[in-house]
């Protein structure tokens, strides 16, 4: 399966990539609003399959419609025309960007859509065709916004779906058709796919990859405490701490240490843990075992 969709990606990059930007970007905004006109069942999916909240699955859908907004528009800007160059006078500069293949896409389940539609609307902008793989715990998200793509004019070997586990994303890192690679998930995984990279043969491949970390919030005695425990029970505990934007540490000076705990002890206490389907749940399941 990862074998034919890379020929198929590979074969319809010509046609794809000399598709004029404006054309491409007005596809991108077509599936934005179709997005916004499924808000609901893309919602329900993202809460039953991804174990999120509701309030951050509609979160993650406005996100997923504008990263297609804002690529649309990064196409019109940045493809649709040389962009002219200083130069000295008598000579004429210019760049002109271009696609450079298939691009294969590869992303959470923390962000089953919009890291997903991100990728794939960035790669199908420049001009590129795309694999895309999603997360093995959260297919029928992927699949979904996949159609959605497809009904908005995306051709259908322009973008290509193929789901399962990590042996079908090194199928497709490693196939000598691919010229580029989108990766959002852990550090370790990053560097099989750029150590596989730079074992191939021929033209440098890049690779743009988003891996976890730590992250740190910082409070002294300037600091207005209602909003240091606001943002940190946000930063924290959406998503069920599940991103690599959550809030891991948190230093306070002494001074403002003790009432700061008092105020986020409550704060915690007042966190309703359950069935992310409950319209009344702060803190839904993670994601397996």
């Amino acid at each position: 399966d990862a074998n034919e969709a890379m020929s198929r990606a590979y074969a319809a990059f010509r046609t794809w990539e000399t598709t004029p930007a404006a054309d491409r970007a007005a596809i991108l905004d077509r599936a934005a609003d179709l997005m916004q006109e499924r808000l609901p069942e893309l919602l329900a999916l993202i809460v039953r399959e991804g174990g999120r909240t509701q309030g951050d699955a509609i979160s993650e859908v406005r996100e997923a419609i504008d990263f297609c907004r804002y690529y649309a528009a990064q196409a019109r800007e940045k493809f649709a025309e040389p962009i002219l160059l200083p130069g000295p006078t008598g000579e004429r500069n210019s760049l002109s960007l271009h696609g450079r293949g298939v691009f294969v896409c590869i992303s959470p389940w923390n962000f089953p859509l919009a890291i997903f539609v991100g990728q794939i609307a960035a790669a199908l902008a420049a001009g590129n065709t795309v694999v895309a793989k999603p997360a093995e715990q959260t297919p029928l998200v992927a699949m979904l916004s996949v159609q959605i793509l497809h009904t908005a004019g995306v051709p259908v070997d322009a973008l290509a779906f193929v789901p399962g586990g990590g042996q079908i994303g090194a199928a497709l890192v490693a196939d000598p058709r691919c010229g580029g690679v989108a990766f959002t998930g852990s550090t370790e995984v990053a560097r099989l796919i750029a150590q596989s990279l730079a074992a191939k043969n021929g033209p440098i491949v890049p690779l743009i990859a988003e891996t976890g970390g730590q992250n740190a919030l910082i409070a002294d005695s300037s600091a207005l405490c209602e909003q240091v425990v606001r943002d940190v029970l946000s930063s924290a505990f959406n998503s069920a701490g599940q991103r690599c934007s959550a809030l891991r540490v948190l230093f306070l000076q002494d001074d403002i240490a003790d009432k700061v705990l008092g105020m986020l002890r409550g704060g915690m206490q007042e966190l309703r843990i359950g069935n992310p389907a409950d319209i009344r749940t702060d803190v839904g399941p993670v994601i397996d075992d």
